[in-house]
């Protein structure tokens, strides 16, 4: 089923209006639209892929807990951070169910832009970093235990490993032969990605409440470069804040493309990697313990390797998680995190000099 746009006030909470819909190709997940009144964006639709959100209820009921107990102002921090609101159904659901089992959600629109259409600079990624250390710091009144686990082991590096090894002996579509310098690079740095996991499982690294997919395009900016919310809510869970901080790394410090197939172009910007730490710390330094910011820079290669054969995983499995728009789509998106890796490896030293240049900026 596809929605009619002037149907939405007859199943949610929302005035009667002339609506429109605008596909939105934003996410490899939810199907999104843009609803529209007069060309003036006022709500998302989605539909929910159950095929990886399997328990609707769980889902949904995380996001409510979460709208709920959110602390987005703190004028202490100068921090102001909106997160999308659940509209719900004329029957109090917070989803509605149409005749072919598809779930669909209505949520608030935040007005303003994703990196998407934003050139990426130093002040961008410092107010990334201000928007996920915000939103660290907004979610950490709520009991983690209160959270479903949507998608266990959802950053679990030996799960993803398993996967990938699984996938490779498996060759279920043929494609091993085209990966196979991808395939070789993933198991020669496995080993070297250890030590965080292993801090977890061990209780140094504390659990808390996090995003999980901290991505810059999950940020909304004002016209000023000002960022102004966060959104996708549905892998909020239990983790480790060096996810975030490690997977936010990804997108703000390289200046390309997620998926550029002109690997030159990919590069990691030890100046946007300052800028974003910077801005993270501003807000949620506070927050983490000695050992979580001592680590903030291993964490940035540990996500980008478990990112890298999450994709490459993908490709070997015949593109069955993540969207695609061509056949090698996730095998160039493996090539641009472990280009990314690559060069994070060469500027380890440098990233930790940053971290400790931040600490003593941050005190004085």
């Amino acid at each position: 089923m596809e929605f009619n746009a002037n149907s939405l006030s007859q199943i949610f909470r929302i005035p009667d209006a002339d609506y429109s819909l605008e596909h939105l190709l934003r996410g490899h997940i939810n199907t999104t639209y843009k609803i529209l009144k007069d060309r003036k964006p006022l709500y998302i639709l989605q539909k929910v892929n159950t095929d990886v959100f399997k328990n609707i209820d769980n889902l949904m009921n995380n996001y409510q807990m979460i709208v709920r107990n959110f602390i987005g102002n703190n004028p202490n921090d100068g921090v102001e951070l909106k997160i999308p609101d659940i509209i719900p159904c004329k029957n109090d659901s917070l989803y509605y169910t149409d005749n072919q089992s598809q779930h669909w959600r209505l949520i608030t629109y935040i007005s303003g832009t994703d990196n998407g259409s934003i050139d990426l600079c130093e002040h961008i990624s410092y107010q990334g970093g201000r928007a996920f250390g915000s939103f660290l710091k907004g979610v950490s009144g709520i009991n983690p235990a209160s959270i479903h686990e949507i998608l266990p082991e959802f950053h679990s590096l030996e799960k993803r490993y398993n996967d990938f090894s699984k996938a490779v002996d498996l060759d279920m579509v043929k494609r091993s032969t085209f990966a196979n310098e991808e395939i070789l690079f993933a198991v020669s740095r496995y080993q070297s990605m250890k030590k965080i996991p292993f801090l977890i499982e061990n209780g140094t690294i504390p659990l808390r409440l996090v995003h999980n997919d901290t991505k810059l395009s999950n940020v909304i900016f004002a016209g000023s470069g000002k960022a102004v919310g966060v959104v996708d809510l549905d892998t909020v869970m239990p983790g480790s804040a060096l996810f975030d901080f490690g997977d936010a790394i990804r997108s703000s410090a390289n200046t390309a493309a997620e998926d550029e197939q002109d690997l030159s172009k990919v590069r990691f910007d030890i100046k946007l990697f300052e800028a974003f730490t910077h801005g993270y710390l501003d807000t949620a330094g506070d927050l983490l313990t000695k050992t979580e910011t001592e680590l903030l820079p291993d964490s940035a290669l540990l996500l980008t390797y478990i990112i890298g054969i999450r994709f490459l995983t993908d490709y070997l499995n015949g593109d069955i998680y993540y969207q695609t728009k061509y056949d090698d789509h996730n095998l160039i998106r493996a090539r641009v995190q472990f280009r990314l890796l690559s060069q994070m490896e060469s500027e380890l030293v440098n990233m930790h000099k940053v971290i400790d240049h931040l600490m003593i900026k941050i005190a004085d």
